[in-house]
C-alpha cells in the first residue's frame, strides 16, 4: 500500500467488483458509517447472504490470499461477528481452489465459561502460527486495532497479513489512512482485494457489472475523499 494502488485489475478483482454489484453488497447515496462519517457510499458484506454468495466470496479470499503468497497460513482468523464466516468460506475456498488445507479461528464477543469455554472457536492457537486476519471493510480499523493485539497476546505467533475486502482509503485516529496505520502501530501488512479507486475507477466506463457511476456519483465521492482521505 505505497503511493497510488495500480489501476490495473486482476480477474478475481473486476469479478469482485462485479460481484459487489450484483449482490447489491455496494450503495451509492448517503450513509452514517461507525466512524460518524456520513459518506457517499456503503460496502454491506452482510448482503453475502446465501450459500451462493458466500461461497463466491470464499473463493475471491481465497484468490487473493494466493496471489499474495499468503497461502502458507495455519489459521485464517475472523474477527466477530462479519469475520465469522468470512473465515469458514476462505478456508474452504484455498480447499476447493487450490487444495489448500487451512485452519479457521473466530472469536466470541462475550466469554463462554460452559462447555468448551473459552473465547475463541475453532483451531486452537499456538506458538509457531502462522495466521491471516480477514475482515470486510477498512474505515478507520477500529476492529483490527483491538482484534491484533488480541491474537498475539495468545501466543507466540507471526501475523502474515490482514485481508479485507475493500480499502476506503480514509485517515484513521491521526493523519495516515486507517490501513497504512495499522500497519505503522501493529506491523502487520493490510492487503486489501480492492480499494475505493479501484471501484471508482471501474465503475466510471463501460464494465461486466452493467453499472456506471454518474457524474453526481463520481463527484460526491471525490468530495468526500478530499474530506477525509489522508
Amino acid at each position: 500500500m505505497n503511493g497510488k494502488p495500480s489501476m490495473t485489475l486482476s480477474t478475481y478483482q473486476a469479478q469482485f467488483i462485479d460481484f459487489l454489484i450484483a449482490s447489491n453488497a455496494l450503495s451509492f447515496g448517503e450513509f452514517k458509517l461507525k466512524s460518524g462519517r456520513t459518506a457517499p457510499y456503503f460496502i454491506n458484506t452482510g448482503s453475502f447472504d446465501d450459500g451462493q454468495k458466500i461461497h463466491a466470496l470464499g473463493k475471491i479470499y481465497a484468490a487473493h490470499i494466493k496471489a499474495n503468497n499468503l497461502h502458507h497460513a495455519t489459521i485464517i482468523f475472523g474477527p466477530a461477528y462479519k469475520g465469522i464466516p468470512l473465515c469458514v468460506t476462505t478456508v474452504i475456498g484455498l480447499q476447493s481452489e487450490f487444495g489448500i488445507s487451512t485452519g479457521f479461528t473466530f472469536d466470541r464477543k462475550e466469554v463462554k465459561d460452559h462447555g468448551d469455554g473459552g473465547l475463541l472457536v475453532g483451531k486452537k492457537i499456538k506458538d509457531g502460527d502462522n495466521i491471516v486476519i480477514v475482515e470486510d471493510v477498512v474505515t478507520a480499523g477500529t476492529t483490527l486495532q483491538k482484534i491484533i493485539p488480541l491474537v498475539t497476546s495468545l501466543a507466540k505467533v507471526n501475523i502474515i497479513g490482514v485481508v479485507v475486502s475493500v480499502d476506503r482509503m480514509e485517515r484513521g485516529n491521526g493523519t495516515l489512512t486507517a490501513v497504512k496505520e495499522v500497519e505503522a502501530t501493529l506491523g502487520v501488512k493490510v492487503f486489501p482485494i480492492v480499494t475505493i479507486d479501484h471501484i471508482v475507477n471501474y465503475l466510471s466506463s463501460k464494465n461486466s457489472s452493467g453499472f456506471v457511476l454518474n457524474k453526481s456519483q463520481i463527484e460526491l465521492i471525490s468530495s468526500y475523499a478530499k474530506e477525509y482521505r489522508a
